[in-house]
């Protein structure tokens, strides 16, 4: 077991401001302290695995980033630490939505993740070069404070710090950079050589006052760190860390979720979906046939399209145990692709999966442009399973509907068609299906004694369905609620419905 140190703010570990050092000697001293509290605090952190950290360096050219994330490589074990740099977007990366590169690199719980060309770095040259205005501006800033918000809650804690220098010194350091006309030395410099006129060099600095004013009250704040003075500069940024770590250190436990009510209640409001359903649908063996291979054919053409080679498509299959999900995405899948198309069957969260936020498994399977990934089961466990049976706390699912659909909408907003399918059946059909799985043999694999136990908590379970369709069915994320008792008929209605979404779409 590791000496325990106290994990006290930064006032009664070190008094007064590294700026009002002036002595080299002493910041010497000051930086022998940090070095030494700071491997204490991370290693504790990696031991607690309470939550990650991740360090936004941000700021003008010549503020010093490229030195600080030397710097802390310096003091910093680097079996815990993890450097994440972006250029402006690389054409690989453009396959993906916007932010699937931050969420596939996130660090695990335990561990530091330093971000060179973060989410407030893109965001900043699009405004400077005139590619979204100031409206658009706001709009993302308000999305990413959203996603802030929901990282904190979700034990990431964001550390933003901006590198302040003036105008006088940063032209005077952007210029012993440049190595002749049209040229930077410093690598980290180069997403920035298309910001050279005086116009997109003033919307640049009135962005960036803009992002620092315009954080949410929920979200983490900006530190502020002058810049002139390298040595004092990095350690100030070594003791936000420092005070991120300890922080980090001293956070409550995540909630235990509460025994599930016996009796829930709905969330939204408005007439059950659920109940509005004919499950008498059905449809004949003949019409079925014709059906279905017409719409497959449709299906394959358009998602091999050119306008499709832009776009992608995500698509979400939920529903009742032995509702036949399995069936109709065999038949979707049998009409992509199989080079341009996955399948993901989800299952209970696996130790990395715990170890980071609960959407950073599926951003992880996001498909590129131009291809379809197909979900059985998905980010919707958090309000169904999780929710039934007490896996999450009730602060946690009933803040899953926003999350959710800020997800969605950032894949919708990135050209993304996402669509959602609950298959439906009844308590009788059912059972029916239950029984004819015991008695054949190459069935018995799907009915397990979870599905009889899931049985019991029929209604709760509907209850938690009719609130994730009213919460979550967007105009750019529809729910298609399918009448599933008859097989044929579900599977001709999810690829007719498919079939209409992309035309509509393309």
């Amino acid at each position: 077991m590791r000496r325990q140190r106290e994990t006290g703010g930064l006032a009664e570990m070190m008094d007064g401001s590294v700026f009002e050092l002036k002595d080299e000697g002493q910041l010497r001293e000051r930086e022998a302290v940090l070095r030494e509290r700071l491997l204490d605090a991370q290693f504790d952190l990696a031991e607690s695995r309470k939550e990650s950290i991740l360090v936004l360096l941000n700021g003008p050219d010549g503020a010093g980033k490229g030195q600080v994330l030397n710097r802390l490589h310096g003091w910093l074990d680097p079996r815990a630490i993890k450097t994440m740099a972006y250029d402006i977007e690389t054409k690989e990366e453009y396959r993906g939505p916007g932010g699937w590169r931050y969420w596939r690199d996130l660090p695990a719980y335990g561990h530091v993740g330093i971000v060179l060309g973060s989410w407030y770095h893109y965001l900043l040259h699009r405004r400077a070069t005139k590619l979204i205005n100031k409206s658009e501006f706001q709009e993302r800033l308000d999305i990413v404070n959203r996603i802030e918000t929901m990282l904190a809650a979700e034990r990431v804690r964001i550390v933003k710090i901006w590198l302040t220098l003036s105008a006088g010194q940063a032209e005077k350091r952007v210029k012993k950079n440049h190595g002749g006309p049209g040229t930077l030395k410093n690598p980290l410099l180069r997403e920035w050589r298309s910001i050279d006129t005086k116009g997109e060099r003033k919307r640049l600095v009135e962005a960036a006052q803009e992002i620092v004013a315009s954080t949410g009250p929920e979200a983490p704040q900006w530190h502020q760190v002058p810049a002139e003075w390298p040595m004092a500069r990095d350690l100030a940024v070594g003791e936000i860390v420092l005070d991120a770590m300890q922080q980090a250190l001293a956070a409550k436990p995540p909630r235990k979720a509460p025994k599930p009510s016996a009796r829930p209640r709905r969330v939204s409001k408005g007439p059950s979906a659920l109940k509005a359903l004919d499950l008498g649908l059905s449809l004949e063996k003949s019409d079925y046939r014709k059906r279905l291979a017409e719409a497959q054919k449709e299906l394959y053409a358009l998602t091999r399209s050119k306008k499709f080679s832009k776009r992608a498509l995500v698509c979400v299959f939920e529903g009742n145990d032995a509702a036949g999900k399995g069936g109709a995405i065999k038949r979707m899948r049998a009409a992509l692709d199989p080079v341009h198309s996955e399948v993901y069957p989800i299952a209970a969260p696996s130790e990395e999966d715990l170890a980071h936020p609960y959407l950073w498994r599926f951003w992880k399977r996001i498909p590129h442009r131009g291809d379809v990934a197909i979900f059985d089961r998905s980010w919707y466990g958090r309000v169904l399973v999780e929710r039934v049976e007490g896996f999450a706390a009730p602060a946690d699912w009933r803040r899953a509907y926003e999350e959710i659909n800020d997800f969605e909408a950032l894949l919708s907003g990135g050209g993304y068609i996402v669509h959602k399918f609950w298959l439906s059946i009844d308590q009788d059909e059912q059972l029916r299906r239950f029984e004819e799985r015991k008695e054949v043999p190459h069935k018995r694999f799907k009915i397990t004694d979870e599905d009889w136990r899931n049985r019991e908590k029929w209604p709760a379970y509907e209850v938690a369905i009719d609130d994730m369709v009213a919460l979550t069915s967007t105009p750019s994320a529809p729910w298609t609620l399918v009448e599933a008792n008859d097989k044929r008929y579900a599977r001709v209605k999810v690829i007719e419905t498919l079939v209409d979404r992309l035309k509509s779409e393309l």
